[in-house]
């Protein structure tokens, strides 16, 4: 099952075309839409911006549900008790647009829901709406734990199609310090060893997501700033998606600033996606 956590903004419009996308790619087509009703959101704007989605839905043949329910202790809280529990089920949210001070992912529902839903979830900022939920050129950062990417390709199986294109990259990073009096030959021997390690990512990935020869590809690099790496190869691969893992780690920083996730979220060129672990 696919829920879709519907905040009634714009930007919630933008998520709601990768919600349609992926939803009609499910075995048993159909989109979940839960809403918490919102005390500056009126009644009559809502339920305009609920018909659009359903005429959107109707257009693609997908079938739609809708839940409205008032406020239980917080937001996340109400949507927390509304979504099925299970790794095969996905919740896609969104995160918030703009900083204004704040961070995008840090102290959200998005957050909340990342942490502590019993399911898989996916949390998204949309930069590129005229995509449509639609996206082509994938950029697939990946560390060092394996089980990561596996958390991932659910997901990832509903936004890719068969003309997509998907680039892996891992950065292998070294201290500050390191960096600047690395040696050709220890760079050159860092690169290698990833490479092992992504091709087997790659090869794997290539099966499951069950793309074409050649619409999987791997980057390597050795670098002491990684947000500013997954940024710039967005730019050179022309990506339209990151797709990007939060791990409990990452969602214990409690330094917007400092946390590679609202580092990528502020500086990407492009929309990004950012998966929790499923229980």
């Amino acid at each position: 099952m696919l829920c879709f956590a519907y905040d009634g903004s714009i930007h919630g419009d933008w998520v709601g075309r990768y919600a349609m996308q992926m939803a009609k790619r499910l075995p048993e087509p159909m989109l979940h839409l839960l809403h918490v009703e919102d005390r500056e959101l009126s009644a009559s704007v809502l339920q305009q911006r609920l018909l659009q989605i359903e005429s959107a839905c109707a257009h693609l043949s997908l079938p739609f549900e809708v839940t409205v329910v008032p406020e239980r202790k917080s937001v996340a809280a109400t949507l927390l008790g509304l979504v099925p529990h299970g790794p095969e089920h996905l919740l896609l949210c969104g995160t918030r647009i703009r900083q204004k001070g704040r961070g995008l992912l840090a102290d959200t529902v998005s957050e909340q829901l990342l942490r502590a839903a019993p399911c898989q979830v996916l949390s998204m900022r949309v930069m590129q709406p005229g995509l449509l939920g639609a996206p082509h050129n994938f950029l697939v950062p990946v560390s060092g734990r394996p089980e990561g990417i596996q958390t991932g390709l659910p997901p990832l199986r509903l936004l890719v199609t068969q003309a997509s294109k998907v680039e892996i990259l891992l950065v292998r990073q070294v201290s500050h310090r390191r960096f600047r009096h690395i040696s050709h030959e220890e760079a050159i021997s860092l690169v290698r060893v990833g490479q092992r390690y992504v091709s087997a990512i790659e090869e794997a990935m290539a099966g499951d997501l069950d793309l074409p020869t050649g619409s999987v590809d791997r980057t390597v690099v050795v670098s002491d700033d990684i947000p500013k790496e997954i940024v710039i190869h967005a730019g050179k691969h022309k990506s339209q998606l990151i797709y990007m893992g939060a791990s409990a780690t990452s969602l214990r920083r409690r330094s917007v600033y400092g946390s590679p996730i609202e580092q990528v979220l502020r500086s990407a060129p492009c929309d990004v996606a950012i998966y929790g672990d499923a229980p």
